[in-house]
Formats: structure tokens, C-alpha cells, sequence
């Protein structure tokens, strides 16, 4: 697999290259568009090839279940049909659902009265200025060290 992914991609520069090299300066303009289409289909084709390879062809030997292969051994797993493996976009779903809540609704809804806590802040530090200033009354930041 690897070595043919490496000849794709060596095909693909040398396409690229070719294409490069028989660019007339009336082309300049469209030599970025074509080395992006070309980009674009060798990467579609690389993916094409990595998705057939892993998910479409058989699987080795070596990593095919072996099924009820030992069912007649003691401790044995046993194999039975009454699984929960029709739950499993309803689960795939309430995961992606509860991501969606927590990294775009919520942060919105936080986000949401942003305006108002800001006229609170300001109005806050305008009539407390004192109490703002306190936390850095020592090293670089103090008013003392800034004169």
C-alpha cells in the first residue's frame, strides 16, 4: 500500500511538473488553477485507493474473525445475536448532539448578554477604580513603579 501511494504521489509531481514546465507566460494565470485541480484529483484518487484498500477488500487472514471457532472451549466468549449493535447510530447520534451542545450552544448562550456584563464591568470600574488598581500594586504594573 505504502509503495503504491508513493507512486501516485511521484506520478502526480511529475504531472505537475510537466505541467509546470509547458506553461507559456499566456497561461501564467491559469497554471495556479490547474496545479489545484491536479492537486484536488491526485488527492481524490489517493483517497479512493486508501478507501477500497482498508474498507472495500477483503480482509487479511490474519485479521479475520475466527467466529465460534473455540465456542466448545471453557470460558469461551459467547456469541449470540441478541447484541446492542442497533443502538449504535441512536448513540453516535446523542454524542455528536451533546458536542454540538457543548461547543456551540452553550458558548453562545454564555455569550449571549455580553453587552450587559460589559456596561456592568465598566460601570464597576468606574466607581471603583481603588479596587481594580490593588491587584497590581506591586512589580511592573504598580502606579508607584510606573513614575
Amino acid at each position: 500500500m505504502a509503495n503504491s501511494a508513493a507512486a501516485a504521489a511521484k506520478r502526480c509531481l511529475e504531472e505537475l511538473r510537466r505541467k509546470a514546465s509547458s506553461a507559456t507566460a499566456a497561461d501564467a494565470a491559469e497554471v495556479p488553477l490547474k496545479v489545484a485541480k491536479t492537486l484536488g484529483s491526485a488527492v481524490k484518487g489517493t483517497h479512493g485507493f486508501v478507501q477500497r484498500k482498508l474498507f472495500e477488500g477483503e480482509a487479511p487472514t490474519l485479521y479475520r474473525l475466527k467466529g465460534n471457532k473455540y465456542a466448545h472451549c471453557y470460558g469461551a466468549p459467547k456469541r449470540d445475536e441478541k447484541n446492542l449493535q442497533y443502538l449504535a447510530p441512536y448513540l453516535t447520534g446523542a454524542v455528536l448532539t451533546g458536542m454540538a451542545i457543548f461547543f456551540i450552544v452553550i458558548p453562545i448562550s454564555f455569550n449571549s448578554n455580553y453587552e450587559a456584563s460589559k456596561k456592568k464591568y465598566e460601570a464597576f470600574a468606574r466607581e471603583n477604580p481603588h479596587l481594580l488598581e490593588n491587584q497590581y500594586d506591586r512589580g511592573q504594573f504598580s502606579r508607584e513603579g510606573r513614575r
